[in-house]
């Protein structure tokens, strides 16, 4: 019985992709890969055959019925039938059809590169070398592709997706260097946004001989920070600070904190009530935040060291409440931020009216404002430091001032970390009290 073997017509399947293609690896031209279109109908004899083989220099042949592909037939079966002793005589006229390939490869004109290297390269054995049949949607002949030839067209591909690669890659490094770059300058302009001539009481004193001096720790957690504070002055015997911090961190913080610095310039003459202070800053920081998609708050504290009457004024507007040393009774509280004086984040409720709560003033205080980063520090128990442990080291250390103060405090936070780092902006100021040589202090 004549067996025509079976012929791999599983044209449609879609094996896992080898890459994803780009637009010119996927118009490639099957036609243009085509070796040869040597063939023969199905029940063409042996002896015209091994003829067409000679004729075409071709390992593999093509069967047709009629027009259709139904098989290959290859040039080494041919070869030994024929060639055997009484071979000729014996099979010279037998059909082709009875000599063809098991399975071979069938692919379309319209697959794509990706397909048909998949199921050309998944062969095994023998069938590795077997040329592929390329055929059109009505399984016509259109000629038959090395293995050979496919194997360079694999080179050909993985050498352009290598270039391709390199070149993304270089367009990333470019990219991401002028992003770096545009971030160091973010940075260098951000650090210059900060107090540097910190005002004196009385004003025409050495910052040594200040009734007030001021001492600080700026550390961005990335390039650029969310985190801020200024400082200047509202009268002879008194200065306002305000510390703000911007929920999240890097560019978009850095972006609204840069605004919030110009409502703070425009608002600073309401600096000396601090409740009427934030109350400005959170009316212009929600218009400007209504006309735009973010959707972001501040923190802020605002402070009055006033020591012409000996006094502290402040407001808060959802920020972690400031630590008072009083040296001279060896205190460290909180200062008491209580509803009347605590409300809401910058940036939510246009509404919200701030109010100022005060504390009395002596000599030799000190007062330290901070953001979260300082004391959000995961612990190796998983647990955090805390304002109530931060206030404990600030009370082991309040007999030191100014920057040993500022970065031995820093030093004892950073300590506990179970990375040995923090893990968000840091932003710490010191306020001490001095005395002062004239004017109308209570001192």
């Amino acid at each position: 019985m004549d067996i025509v073997p079976m012929i791999d017509t599983e044209i449609g399947q879609n094996p896992p992709a080898l890459t994803e293609p780009t637009s010119e690896m996927s118009n490639i031209d099957w036609e243009a890969l085509v070796d040869h279109r040597t063939c023969v109908q199905l029940n063409e004899p042996l002896a015209s055959v091994q003829e067409k083989f000679r004729q075409a220099d071709a390992s593999y042949i093509a069967i047709l019925d009629k027009k259709r592909v139904v098989g290959l037939c290859a040039r080494h079966e041919i070869a030994m039938c024929l060639g055997s002793q009484y071979g000729f005589a014996l099979f010279g006229k037998a059909p082709v059809r009875n000599h063809l390939v098991e399975q071979p490869l069938l692919i379309n004109v319209k697959q794509s590169w990706a397909d048909v290297l998949q199921r050309v390269f998944s062969r095994t054995g023998e069938s590795f070398n077997q040329d592929v049949l390329l055929v059109d949607d009505r399984c016509a002949l259109v000629g038959l592709i090395s293995v050979q030839t496919l194997v360079r067209l694999q080179t050909r591909l993985l050498m352009q997706s290598i270039m391709q690669l390199e070149q993304k890659q270089a367009e990333i490094g470019r990219r991401n260097q002028q992003l770096t770059d545009d971030l160091r300058m973010a940075r260098e302009v951000q650090l210059a946004m900060l107090p540097r001539n910190i005002p004196t009481i009385p004003p025409d004193v050495l910052p040594a001989m200040s009734a007030v001096r001021v001492f600080s720790h700026y550390a961005p957690f990335g390039m650029v920070s969310g985190d801020y504070f200024e400082v200047f002055p509202i009268s002879e015997a008194a200065i306002a600070i305000l510390i703000a911090d911007v929920m999240g961190h890097g560019v978009q913080a850095a972006l609204i904190m840069a605004m919030m610095r110009a409502l703070i310039q425009n608002h600073r003459g309401t600096a000396g009530d601090p409740g009427l202070f934030l109350t400005a800053l959170n009316r212009s920081l929600c218009e400007i935040l209504k006309g735009s998609s973010l959707s972001t708050f501040a923190s802020a504290f605002s402070l009055v060291i006033d020591v012409g009457v000996g006094e502290l004024r402040y407001a808060n507007a959802g920020h972690p409440c400031p630590i008072h040393l009083s040296r001279g009774s060896g205190r460290a509280v909180h200062l008491d931020c209580v509803q009347s004086s605590n409300g809401g984040v910058l940036g939510v409720r246009p509404e919200v009216a701030y109010l100022t709560g005060s504390a009395e003033l002596k000599a030799q205080d000190a007062v330290l404002l901070f953001t979260d980063g300082l004391f959000e520090i995961r612990l190796e128990d998983d647990d955090i430091l805390g304002q109530e442990r931060l206030l404990d080291l600030a009370a082991m250390r309040m007999s030191r001032s100014g920057e040993a103060l500022v970065q031995e405090l820093v030093d004892a936070a950073r300590g506990f970390s179970s990375r040995g780092q923090f893990e968000d902006d840091v932003c710490l100021v010191a306020v001490e009290i001095g005395e002062i040589a004239s004017g109308n202090c209570r001192f």
